[in-house]
């Protein structure tokens, strides 16, 4: 073995002890309790001031107050869902009633049907020769000859 070689192990052997020591110190450093992280975690409490009888019924109103306002949001809400869904049956009827009212019959007062005399006389014999036109068109069925105006 030549003198070169036993130094080169001589100095890795060193530089690994080297090495191992500053790992060893740094470790040491780390470990050591510090500050707040070396004290139980109720310790925080002895920091802050005692709460004083005030303080907790402000913090209790406060609740309340936030309690009260969501309450008067879903009032609100409500309300106007309700306005929405009344507006809508609203829209929904005034819709119905427009496409029904051209086909239903307008609103009266029912009228009395006349009685026909159906004995097959022409008309010139009978009573009531003069309601009657003996047309034959509409008999039974509510519509006269000349009622057709009327329903205008």
């Amino acid at each position: 073995m030549s003198k070169s070689v036993i130094l080169w192990a001589l100095a890795a052997v060193v530089g690994v002890v080297l090495v191992a020591g500053v790992t060893y110190a740094a470790s040491g450093l780390s470990s050591q309790t510090i500050g707040l992280s070396s004290e139980p975690l109720d310790t925080g409490e002895d920091l802050a001031p005692p709460e004083t009888d005030e303080q907790a019924t402000s913090g209790a109103a406060a609740d309340r107050a936030a309690a009260r306002r969501r309450a008067a949001a879903r009032k609100v809400a409500a309300r106007a869902r309700a306005e929405r869904r009344r507006k809508a049956r609203a829209r929904a009827r005034a819709r119905s009633q427009a496409t029904a009212a051209p086909t239903a019959a307008p609103t009266t007062a029912p009228t009395a049907v006349p009685t026909i005399d159906d004995d097959g006389s022409s008309g010139s014999g009978s009573d009531d020769s003069g309601s009657d036109d003996s047309s034959g068109r509409g008999r039974g069925r509510g519509r006269g000859g000349d009622d057709s105006s009327d329903d205008d």
